[in-house]
C-alpha cells in the first residue's frame, strides 16, 4: 500500500498512543476525532492527525482541562492553522480506495448532515428554552422534517441532550475555560472551575441530574452516554485534587469522593437562595472556597 507508513489499524492507535480503543471510538462519537477512511464494514484506516490529537487531549488532560474545553482548543487551533495536527487524508490514500470509500454510500454523508442539524437545533432550542420546556416537535418543525427522520437519529429528547451537552458546556463555559489553561496551580484551578460554572448554575445542575437520570436508565447506551457525560466532568476535578495532594496543598484524601462532593457542593448551592431568599450565590462565594479548601475542621 502506498505511503503505508502514514495509515494505521485501530489495534496499531491504540499501541502509538497508549489509548484503549474504546476511548478513542468515544472520543470520535463526540467529535474530538475525525472519522477514520474506511475501506470495508469492518476495515478502517487512521491517519497521523489522528495519532497528533491523540497526542494532544492526552496531555491537556493531564493538564486538567476537560474534553469540552480541549475540544474547543482544539477547534480554534485548527482555526489558526489548518494542518496543525498533520496530514489527513488527502491524496496520499490510494486512489482506487478513495474511489470505493467515496461510491461505496451516498446516502452516508448526508445522514451525518441531518444528524449535525438535529445537534445544532436542538442545542439552540435547550439553550433558549430549556430542557423541559423543549419537544421534539419544536426540533423537527423548525428543521421542517417530519418526527420519522428524529427517530431515526435519537430514540428520545433525553438522548439528544446527552449528545449536545458537550456543545453546550463549551457555550456556556468558552470564556472561563481560556482562563483555566493559563493556570498552574491546582487549587487555584479548582477554584477557577468554581467561579466558571457560577454564572450559569441552574444550567449546570441541569445537565448533572439529567446524567443521574441517564445512569438510571435501563437502556444501557443512555447509561454509558450519562457515565461518560458526568465523568468528563469529574475527571479534571480528581486530576486537580490529585495534584493538589501531592504539592501538599490539602492533605490526602480520596480524589473521586472529593470530586463527586464538589459536583453536589454546587448543586446545592443552586438551591439555597430558594430557600434563603435573601442570599445571592455571590454573597456566600468566599464560604464556599474555605469549605473546598480547608474543609470544616480548624
Amino acid at each position: 500500500m502506498k505511503n503505508r507508513s502514514k495509515w494505521v489499524r485501530i489495534a496499531e492507535l491504540e499501541r502509538i498512543s497508549d489509548i484503549p480503543r474504546r476511548t478513542i471510538h468515544f472520543y470520535l462519537q463526540k467529535g474530538l476525532l475525525h472519522p477514520p477512511t474506511k475501506t470495508g464494514k469492518t476495515m478502517s484506516y487512521y491517519d497521523e492527525s489522528h495519532i497528533k490529537k491523540l497526542a494532544f487531549i492526552k496531555k491537556t488532560k493531564m493538564q486538567g482541562l476537560p474534553l469540552v474545553a480541549i475540544q474547543a482548543e482544539m477547534k480554534n487551533m485548527e482555526t489558526v492553522d489548518p494542518d496543525v495536527f498533520g496530514d489527513t487524508v488527502g491524496d496520499s490514500f490510494p486512489k482506487t480506495v478513495q474511489k470505493t470509500v467515496k461510491n461505496s454510500n451516498p446516502r452516508k454523508s448526508q445522514g451525518i448532515k441531518t444528524r449535525e442539524s438535529i445537534l445544532d437545533v436542538g442545542c439552540r432550542l435547550f439553550r433558549e428554552k430549556g430542557y423541559k420546556e423543549t419537544k421534539i416537535s419544536d426540533v423537527v418543525k423548525t428543521m421542517n422534517v417530519g418526527k420519522g427522520t428524529f427517530y431515526f437519529y435519537f430514540s428520545d429528547k433525553k438522548e439528544l441532550l446527552l449528545e449536545c451537552v458537550p456543545r453546550i458546556f463549551r457555550e456556556l463555559f468558552s470564556e472561563g475555560w481560556e482562563k483555566l489553561r493559563k493556570i498552574k496551580n491546582p487549587l487555584e484551578r479548582l477554584e477557577q472551575r468554581a467561579r466558571t460554572v457560577l454564572p450559569v448554575l441552574s444550567e449546570f445542575c441541569s445537565i448533572i441530574q439529567l446524567c443521574k437520570e441517564a445512569m438510571e436508565d435501563p437502556d444501557p447506551k443512555l447509561q454509558y452516554l450519562g457515565k461518560q457525560t458526568y465523568m468528563s466532568i469529574r475527571s479534571p476535578l480528581e486530576s486537580d485534587i490529585e495534584k493538589c495532594i501531592a504539592d501538599g496543598l490539602i492533605k490526602k484524601i480520596d480524589s473521586k469522593i472529593a470530586a463527586t462532593f464538589l459536583i453536589g457542593a454546587m448543586e446545592s448551592l443552586n438551591y439555597l437562595p430558594m430557600i434563603e431568599k435573601d442570599v445571592h450565590p455571590n454573597t456566600f462565594w468566599s464560604d464556599y472556597l474555605s469549605l473546598i479548601t480547608n474543609g470544616i475542621r480548624g
